[in-house]
C-alpha cells in the first residue's frame, strides 16, 4: 500500500529506502504519532497513535506538522482508499516503531 500510493515520493522512510522531501518523515511513525497527539497545538481528534495515522491519511488538514504548515505540497486526502487498504497502510506505519 505504501508504495502503491506513492507515499515515499513525499515522505522519507528508511526501512524501504524512500527519500521523500515534501512531507514529514515516516521513520519511527508510531512513536512520533503518539507524541503528536500530546502536543499542546494538536488540532485533530485522534486519541491513539493508530487513530492519528489514520486521521493524517484521511483528513490531513486537521493537523499540520509545524515545519510543513507553509509547504506548497500539502498532503492530499486519501479518503478514497478502500477500508482494507487504509487499515493495511495504518498497520504498516504503526510497525515502523
Amino acid at each position: 500500500m505504501y508504495r502503491q500510493n506513492y507515499c515515499g515520493t513525499c515522505h522519507e522512510l528508511a526501512s524501504i529506502g524512500a527519500g521523500g522531501i515534501f512531507g514529514p518523515s515516516h521513520n519511527r511513525m508510531a512513536v512520533v504519532a503518539a507524541a503528536r497527539i500530546q502536543e499542546p497545538g494538536y488540532t485533530g481528534k485522534a486519541t491513539t497513535a493508530a487513530e492519528y495515522i489514520r486521521e493524517s491519511i484521511v483528513e490531513p488538514d486537521l493537523y499540520l506538522v509545524a515545519d510543513y504548515r507553509l509547504t506548497a505540497h500539502r498532503m492530499p486526502s486519501y479518503r478514497h482508499l478502500p477500508l482494507g487498504d487504509l487499515e493495511a497502510l495504518v498497520a504498516f506505519l504503526m510497525a515502523q516503531g
